[in-house]
């Protein structure tokens, strides 16, 4: 099997990537695509001009331009956009299904767009208006090899959208896009244990509204989303304690600026304070009987070096 049949569609680069805030009347003017660029909205309304084509561009919209395609923006709208332009050299014939075409997102294209932000941040240096971003020297390892690899899930995402023959019900898109979103989200609480965090804060890194997140922790968990996260510090707190660190220690180390607080949220969680479970798992490791794993078996013979059996 050839590689353009294992692997159809191949992002080779990203070249360029700036995600900017605009103002109500600010226009980006007329240039000519080099490469394919992906020109994403994740808030209020933008005119995206395509050889002369005037497309209308929404939040959660995206479209891709065609390299040798001349293209501009000008916003519309009373809400200022947000407006990601990502530039790429993509090789495969897949990318027709894209080309020219406004495509909405679902809950798992927007789930690849945050990761493709977070390492955009890491790769490119924000440039000032107009100018080209410029690629960190302090990049993590491998960050834009990792870029590109979140830019092709996405655009295999959006071919298989198009190409889809069964049209997936309405209720189970929302099943699973809850489920992807409490996923989502758990794995950005297990990261963040040592902070405290708010609900805007969880809204704004996991791209999403407030009632969207707590409807899919509800439906899912049937807890809100901070009581799950509260839950998973307690959790950590216990085994904190349970290998010898202090509740003032475990406190710091969970994001807790007060104390008081902590060891009020773990009775209430436990009914013990800190002290006192950490006191209990002292007492259960001294009493639980030390085990040498090199201790002979009684029902195992030794050999001795004459050949005597013992």
């Amino acid at each position: 099997m050839s590689t353009a049949e294992s692997f159809p569609l191949r992002v080779e680069q990203v070249s360029a990537a700036v995600f900017d805030e605009w103002r109500t009347g600010d226009a980006l003017p007329e240039t000519v695509c080099d490469t394919w660029q992906m020109v994403y909205l994740s808030g209020g309304a933008v005119e995206e001009q395509c050889d002369g084509r005037t497309v209308t561009l929404r939040a959660g919209q995206l479209l891709f331009h065609e390299p040798g395609e001349t293209c501009s923006m000008r916003v519309t709208g009373e809400v200022p956009p947000e407006v990601l332009r990502l530039n790429f050299v993509c090789v495969g014939q897949a990318m027709d299904d894209l080309r020219g075409r406004v495509l909405r997102t679902g809950l798992g294209e927007r789930v690849c767009i945050q990761q493709i932000l977070r390492t955009m941040r890491e790769t490119f240096v924000p440039a000032a208006a107009g100018a080209p971003p410029g690629l960190r020297t302090d990049a993590p390892f491998a960050a834009g090899q990792l870029l590109c690899v979140y830019l092709e899930i996405l655009l295999i995402t959006l071919v298989r959208n198009r190409r889809r023959t069964r049209r997936i019900s309405t209720h189970a898109r929302v099943d699973h896009d809850q489920q992807l979103l409490v996923e989502m989200v758990q794995v950005y609480f297990a990261d963040r244990l040592d902070r405290e965090l708010t609900v805007e804060e969880v809204c704004r890194d996991n791209g999403c509204t407030r009632a969207r997140l707590q409807k899919a922790f509800r439906a899912r968990l049937r807890k809100g989303p901070m009581e799950v996260f509260s839950a998973m510090k307690m959790d950590r707190a216990k085994l904190l304690l349970a290998n010898g660190y202090t509740p003032g220690e475990t406190a710091g180390l969970l994001g807790f600026g007060d104390g008081a607080y902590f060891s009020r949220c773990f009775k209430r969680a436990y009914g013990v304070t800190p002290r006192d479970f950490a006191r209990r798992a002292r007492q259960a490791a001294a009493q639980k009987p030390a085990t040498n794993r090199y201790a002979q078996n009684p029902n195992v013979h030794v050999t001795k070096p004459d050949g005597e059996v013992e």
